[in-house]
C-alpha cells in the first residue's frame, strides 16, 4: 500500500480521490487495519492493479509477472503450432534412465532417472534429479530440491527435441532423439549440448523401462556416473562409437 500511495501527489489529494477517511487510510498504510471488499475494489482500480499487490510484496509479484511474461512468450513460441506437441502414442510417458557420457570424467557414463508425462495442456514435460556426484562438482547440496530440472519435448520432422533447465543452475540442455536404437522399441538415441560446453554435443541414450515399481526401485543402483563396463553390451557398445565425444 505504501509504495502504491507514493504515486498519488499526496496521501490528502489520494484520500480524497478515494473518498476514504485519512485516519482510517494511516491505519492501511499501518496494517492496522485491511480495506473492506468495496473500498479495496476502488483502491485496486485507481491504481490499475490486482487485489494480490495488498497481499504480497510488490517486488513478489513484479517478479512472479516477469517469470509468467517470459514463460508465455516461450510457451507460446513452442506450442501456438500443434504440430509441435507430441502424440502420447507416438511416445510413451513413464521412466526413463537417461545415458550420457559423463561431464566431469569422459571414460565414464552418467545415469540419470528420467520421468516423462504429458500434462494437463498435452505438452510432453520431463522431470529429473541430477546425480549426487555430478551436483557435487558444482557445489549444489545434496538435498534432491536443489538437483531437480525440468524440461519439455517437442515434435520433429524426424525424432523429438527437447530443452531442459534447473531451478537453482543457470544452465540450460538442448538435444534431439530418435526411437528404436538398432531395431529396439526400449532404447531412444541422440545428442545433447549444454549451455556451458556448446562445443562437445554429447550422444545420449535413454532406455524405457517397464511400469512395475519393483523395476523403478530396482534401477536406483544404476544411477549415478559409472565405468563402462558395467553396462549392458548395447549401452556400452553404443557410447564406445563415439569415444572422441564427451
Amino acid at each position: 500500500m505504501r509504495q502504491l500511495s507514493k504515486r498519488a501527489s499526496s496521501i490528502s489529494q489520494l484520500c480524497r480521490d478515494l473518498d476514504i477517511n485519512r485516519t482510517q487510510f494511516n491505519r492501511y498504510l499501518n496494517g492496522e487495519a485491511f480495506p473492506r471488499p468495496d473500498v479495496l475494489s476502488k483502491i485496486c482500480q485507481y491504481f490499475d492493479v490486482d487485489a494480490r499487490i495488498l497481499l504480497e510484496p510488490l517486488d513478489c509479484l513484479t517478479e512472479r509477472a516477469s517469470k509468467e511474461d517470459a514463460a508465455r512468450v516461450l510457451s507460446s513460441f513452442l506450442f501456438d503450432v500443434d504440430a509441435l506437441k507430441v502424440a502420447p502414442d507416438a511416445f510413451p510417458a513413464g521412466y526413463y534412465l537417461h545415458h550420457r557420457v559423463s561431464y566431469f570424467v569422459p571414460d565414464q557414463i552418467s545415469t540419470t532417472l528420467l520421468q516423462f508425462y504429458y500434462d494437463d495442456s498435452a505438452n510432453l514435460r520431463i522431470r529429473g534429479y541430477m546425480p549426487y556426484a555430478s551436483g557435487a562438482r558444482i557445489g549444489l547440496p545434496r538435498a534432491a530440491p536443489a538437483r531437480v530440472f525440468h524440461g519439455v519435448v517437442f515434435r520433429q520432422l524426424v525424432g523429438f527435441a527437447f530443452m531442459a533447465t534447473m531451478d537453482h543452475v543457470p544452465l540450460m540442455v538442448l538435444g534431439g532423439f530418435e526411437a528404436n536404437y538398432i531395431g529396439n522399441p526400449k532404447y531412444y538415441f541422440g545428442s545433447s549440448v549444454s549451455t556451458q560446453d556448446v562445443i562437445a554435443p554429447s550422444p545420449i541414450l535413454m532406455e524405457r523401462l517397464e511400469p512395475k515399481l519393483s523395476v523403478l526401485v530396482g534401477s536406483r543402483h544404476r544411477l549415478g556416473i559409472h565405468e563402462r563396463k558395467i553396462y549392458a553390451p548395447l549401452v556400452r557398445g553404443f557410447f564406445d562409437k563415439f569415444a572422441p565425444l564427451r
